[in-house]
């Protein structure tokens, strides 16, 4: 397995990645496992710890200059294939949408297709990296996993991906992310000098995610609900945020805003026990692992009602057009203000996240591994 995902900061694919490696040996003890990055070229990616952060959240990380990312990326992919020889291994796991040239059995994750159908919420390099290569994965690809109908059905319309090739396997909350009692609360709420009271947003601040969106709805809420309900955003800066702060700040909400980064999972798990809700109005998702483990934490969860969201979510969450402010502004308000709301949806998120696991997931990968190398 390509397992380079595990480098920080650590974003939806690199959790996958670090539970497959986890649940692999448990469910399919059979086979062995072999992570490129860890195992083979002896990185350890180092641990993240929870600290708040001093940027505004429109800030963006430093990106290396594009000649120099390619020639890393060359350079990996050349001792990949050096290294992870068809005569040592019997297939290769893909885990992040573009397939290293190899010559046995491959399987590759695609998450999504937001860089085909959206390249405009996208870096350029990024852009130009599939158009460059993801064609000519799919063709060396022997089989396809997907996380949802949703994006599985985006593989097939856009990259013309036969049907048959793909296997749709849902993700689920990892174990750190149940309800926490309140000691394990009140620390964390301290440490990251957060009020008794607020909202909040999970995930990389980048267009995808509609944090403009976010902040028009909530600046429409009253004055006084603000005070009471600040907005929480965890997550790292992303691509194209800059104008974020300033935007907050002409809408009035800048004060209300509490952007304190990357955080770990244990802390992650008691913001979002302690939240009054999630609110994630994301354009674009391939699953959504925020609102099911915010459910699985027993919080209710505001989300849009498009692409994977609904299969993620069902019942037990309220759903929104994403480029609807006036009806995000609504649904923050409900869930402020209606107590019995607030605790139907908080009850019915534990029941639902727990028909995600990650034993069936690694289950189900591991048949697909094995009837890649059946019919190979």
């Amino acid at each position: 397995m390509n397992d380079r995902p595990l480098r920080p900061p650590k974003t939806g694919v690199g959790h996958y990645v670090e539970e497959l490696l986890q649940w692999l040996p448990r469910v399919a003890g059979q086979h062995r496992y072999v992570g490129f990055f860890t195992d083979i070229l002896r990185r350890r990616p180092p641990a993240v710890g929870s600290a708040p952060s001093d940027s505004a959240p429109g800030t963006s990380p430093r990106r290396p200059p594009e000649f120099v990312r390619r020639l890393l990326h060359a350079g990996y992919n050349a001792a990949f294939r050096l290294a992870a020889r068809p005569d040592r291994y019997d297939l290769y796991h893909e885990p992040n949408h573009i397939a290293i040239p190899w010559q046995g059995p491959i399987v590759t994750t695609v998450h999504d297709m937001s860089v085909v159908r959206h390249p405009e919420w996208h870096p350029r390099d990024r852009v130009t990296w599939y158009e460059r290569e993801f064609a000519q994965s799919v063709r060396r690809t022997t089989h396809f996993i997907c996380p949802s109908a949703f994006s599985k059905s985006e593989l097939v319309t856009l990259a013309g991906v036969d049907p048959d090739r793909v296997t749709v396997i849902p993700l689920a909350p990892r174990e750190p992310f149940r309800q926490q009692d309140e000691p394990a609360v009140a620390s964390a709420r301290e440490r990251l000098a957060l009020p008794q009271r607020f909202l909040i947003f999970v995930g990389t601040l980048e267009p995808r995610k509609n944090i403009g969106g976010l902040l028009e709805a909530y600046a429409r809420i009253p004055l006084a609900a603000r005070e009471r309900y600040p907005l929480v955003l965890v997550g790292a800066g992303g691509w194209r945020m800059e104008g974020l702060w300033r935007r907050a700040a002409e809408l009035g909400v800048r004060d209300a805003l509490r952007p304190i980064g990357y955080v770990s999972e244990a802390d992650l798990a008691c913001l979002y026990t302690a939240a009054r809700a999630l609110v994630w109005p994301s354009w674009y998702e391939g699953f959504g692992l925020p609102p099911l483990e915010c459910m699985a934490c027993g919080t209710p969860v505001i989300t849009s009602r498009t692409t994977s969201l609904p299969e993620v979510v069902g019942d037990a969450a309220i759903q929104i057009v994403p480029d609807d402010p006036a009806a995000l502004a609504y649904a923050m308000r409900a869930i402020i203000e209606d107590d019995a709301l607030a605790a139907d949806l908080a009850a019915r998120g534990p029941a639902r996240a727990a028909e995600f696991t990650w034993q069936r997931c690694a289950a189900a990968h591991a048949a697909v591994y094995e009837g890649c190398l059946t019919t190979s």
